[in-house]
């Protein structure tokens, strides 16, 4: 866990110096907080075969916005989910380092890497508790200050750990999808 918040604050700090080095852009820097619904999906698949189970909670994070361009920004982010199902909690941490394209005034396109780490290690039996994905969304500027945003993030890593009891020799693949959608404010 001390790696990939090392990795979140070395992708702050790396944008920051970029976009203070070029002086063509507006070299705004804009930090904010963020919060809403959120829905993970657990996707598994066997020999042709798959099923899926979601689960919903909420989730809460902060983010920073560096302006590359007029039209492009980055948006680093770290959020943490909390999901509940029969009494039992679960907990994510997500990092996205979103590219943003402004297609308008008000309305933004993201896309880029999510990496999410399960925090609760009894949760991750049989799991790898690292996951990579890839986050797609669009959001809408309510004003200066506060937006609100959706976002779809497709697992693109095999979250089984090994082979699990009594399948050895089967090829069995689990992936973890999450759909966010929230509101946000800058600060």
């Amino acid at each position: 866990m001390k790696r990939l918040l090392f990795a979140a604050l070395a992708v702050f700090s790396f944008v920051s110096i970029n976009a203070q080095e070029d002086d063509s852009v507006a070299n705004e820097t804009t930090f904010g907080l963020k919060g809403g619904y959120t829905s993970l999906t657990l996707k598994v698949s066997a020999e042709g075969n798959s099923a899926s189970d979601n689960v919903g909670g909420f989730y809460i994070g902060a983010f920073a916005e560096f302006n590359a361009s007029e039209k492009f920004m980055i948006q680093p982010e770290v959020v943490f989910a909390s999901y509940s199902e029969d009494g039992e909690s679960s907990g994510v941490l997500m990092v996205p380092v979103l590219g943003k394209y402004m297609a308008n005034e008000d309305f933004g396109i993201s896309f880029g890497p999510q990496f999410d780490y399960l925090t609760n290690e009894e949760d991750s039996e049989g799991l790898k508790r690292f996951g990579i994905g890839l986050a797609l969304g669009a959001s809408v500027d309510v004003s200066d200050e506060v937006f609100i945003d959706a976002r779809y993030t497709f697992g693109i890593s095999n979250r089984i750990d090994g082979d699990l009891e009594g399948l050895e020799g089967f090829d069995i693949t689990a992936r973890f999808n999450y759909l966010q959608i929230g509101i946000g404010y800058r600060l």
